[in-house]
């Protein structure tokens, strides 16, 4: 792994070193001619998973240079599939970079995390669960004669353990507690209409056939503390200010797809 990193830092080394006058930077090693500067050195061992002494860095880098040109001497940078290697991962790295700068200069304020958090974690359906019961069957029909049964004082429990054709059925319908976006649409649509206590006076379509519902209760769920998804908030904008900025380069750019 160190090497591919390296070969990919030295493909861009003209991004990445300084003056190899600069003072600052000296030049701790070359290779028939081609200098290796102590600022490469150390933007080498920081890109390692683990730290590594600077010497034994500085090594690696010098056998990776022997090995590069080694490889142009032979002609071997004509090479197809490696001149695709080094064009594609040098605009990566470089788009890489230009994000990082983006990122760095993004300011996130405390007021912005938190009109985020009321947006995505407050007052939402999520922060609702219902515990209902239902019988599904396979027409309308069907589901209105269960709607008049049930108008005319029959227990919905029993009439599910008779009638439903769903899993649910041997147990009365009873589906337990869960959130509107855990059911398909029509289905959540027609439970959040409901009181507790009430059943659907509508048969209700889905892709499954017809159900009739039976709300048996409702309760709100406390969202995440704002400290808990806090950084989690900080990620989801930065995001999309990643996602604007390659909208507007985008919307400039001339792109014609042959």
């Amino acid at each position: 792994m160190r090497l591919l990193q390296l070969i990919i830092f030295m493909a861009l080394a003209p991004f990445f070193m300084l003056s190899h006058a600069e003072s600052s930077n000296p030049v701790l090693a070359r290779v028939n001619g081609v200098d290796i500067t102590e600022n490469e050195v150390k933007h080498f061992i920081s890109k390692q998973v683990k730290s590594i002494p600077a010497q034994v860095a500085l090594q690696e880098m010098i056998n990776v240079e022997l090995l590069a040109q080694a490889a142009r001497n032979e002609n071997l940078m004509k090479d197809e599939t490696l001149q695709l290697e080094i064009k594609r991962t040098t605009s990566a790295l470089i788009a890489s970079h230009y994000l990082q700068e983006h990122l760095r200069k993004l300011e996130i304020s405390e007021q912005a995390l938190k009109q985020r958090y009321e947006k995505e974690y407050l007052n939402k359906p999520q922060n609702v669960e219902y515990n209902a019961n239902h019988i599904l069957v396979k027409s309308e029909t069907e589901a209105q004669d269960i709607i008049k049964q049930l108008q005319g004082g029959a227990e919905f429990a029993e009439l599910a353990k008779s009638l439903s054709i769903g899993p649910s059925g041997k147990d009365g319908g009873a589906l337990g507690w869960f959130k509107s976006t855990d059911m398909v649409a029509p289905f959540s649509q027609a439970t959040m209409k409901l009181k507790a206590g009430e059943y659907s006076t509508e048969p209700v379509k889905t892709q499954f056939g017809w159900h009739v519902i039976f709300l048996n209760d409702i309760r709100t769920i406390e969202p995440e503390p704002f400290e808990a998804v806090k950084k989690q908030l900080s990620t989801a904008i930065a995001a999309e200010s990643i996602s604007n900025k390659l909208k507007v380069l985008r919307d400039k750019a001339f792109i014609k797809l042959k």
